[in-house]
């Protein structure tokens, strides 16, 4: 393999050589030199794996009653984003994400006593009871990142950053079914709109000089989300919105960046007329 690969570059030298000397013998101008990107702008695309994590679960009924929640998690979903950015200078460099983050399931199980503070035989109408919750959870999130580039060796580059923006959180379809209590409960659809904020590190690797890979993880915090009013399938009675509290995020992320201006192949001599 190696020496077939010698044989080939030298072929290539051989015909770059004997390229230049006719292009000289006829008159033409030499390609143009091309030695990298004449602009620090670039465009960035990329898809990846969203695993969120959730502290608690909340609601207006937790005040007047001492609810145990078991389980809370919303799934991982794909996520796919594109972004503009700016070359500083060697070692700085800077973008704007925006990216959607896909449909996911929220689950959430809790309980609460009955009247007597236990989950034995309760007082009529002070039943103990549990709670399934289930959801529909999208996001919208836009960031504004900064990067460190820390060196460049055989063409990859390690790097670490950090952004701030916002994240855009939908709660849709939210279930709640209390089986002991036979009872049902739907929310409305509600979107929260947050500040968040992500911290990054990552490997690129130069392909050529306009294409760069990029594999990097991301923890980003979302903030909160909630549902729309809650209520029971019959209107008995209703609560103002179950909350999901502190939402943060381990990301994987596979991205290429295409830089702007930069030299592609060298044109093609315009052809010669023979007399």
């Amino acid at each position: 393999m190696g020496q077939t690969r010698s044989i080939i570059i030298g072929l290539a030298l051989l015909l770059g050589q004997t390229g230049a000397a006719a292009a000289a013998d006829l008159g033409l101008p030499p390609p143009a030199p091309c030695d990298g990107c004449d602009s620090p702008w670039y465009f960035k695309g990329f898809v990846g794996a969203a695993n969120p994590h959730v502290d608690d679960i909340s609601s207006e009924l937790f005040q007047t009653n001492d609810f145990q929640v078991f389980h809370n998690d919303i799934k991982s979903s794909p996520l796919f984003g594109l972004g503009i950015g700016y070359q500083f200078n060697k070692w700085l460099r800077f973008d704007v994400t925006g990216e959607y983050r896909g449909d996911s399931t929220f689950l959430a199980q809790d309980r609460y006593p009955g009247a007597d503070g236990t989950f034995n035989s309760p007082q009529p109408g002070f039943n103990p009871g549990t709670n399934e919750h289930t959801a529909d959870i999208q996001s919208w999130v836009g960031l504004f990142n900064g990067y460190i580039d820390l060196g460049t060796w055989h063409c990859i580059t390690p790097y670490v950053g950090g952004g701030v923006g916002f994240a855009s959180i939908s709660v849709n379809g939210l279930k709640d079914v209390n089986v002991p209590n036979a009872s049902v409960f739907y929310a409305q659809s509600n979107t929260e709109t947050n500040f968040a904020w992500a911290v990054y590190g990552g490997l690129a690797y130069d392909v050529t000089p306009s294409l760069t890979l990029d594999l990097s993880y991301r923890y980003t915090d979302l903030g909160d989300a909630s549902s729309g009013r809650v209520t029971a399938f019959d209107n008995s009675s209703s609560y103002k919105s179950l909350n999901i509290n502190n939402i943060t995020s381990n990301d994987v992320m596979l991205g290429v960046r295409w830089k702007f201006g930069c030299c592609g192949a060298a044109p093609a001599p315009m052809p010669v007329a023979f007399k």
